[in-house]
């Protein structure tokens, strides 16, 4: 009987889901309480956050070559 290991993909696709939008949840019971305060910047700076968060939540491997290839320009990297 063969049994098949597993790379761990599966693994750290659900730790990013289930951490991330715990993360995203956080965010947007804060930006909730920054809201009813008037505190326009701290909202504002949670909502890009939450924009970034999102982004490696839902679309990992896009957000990691996006990133790769800025870094790769402005660092000149190949």
């Amino acid at each position: 009987m063969e049994i098949a290991l597993s790379n761990g993909d599966e693994l750290k696709t659900w730790v990013i889901a289930v951490a991330g939008n715990i993360f995203l949840i956080v965010l947007a019971v804060r930006a909730i309480g920054h809201y009813a305060k008037r505190e326009w910047g701290e909202l504002l700076a949670h909502f890009m956050a939450g924009v970034v968060v999102a982004g490696f939540v839902y679309a990992s491997d896009s957000t990691k070559g996006m990133l790769t290839a800025i870094w790769n320009k402005v660092a000149g990297g190949a």
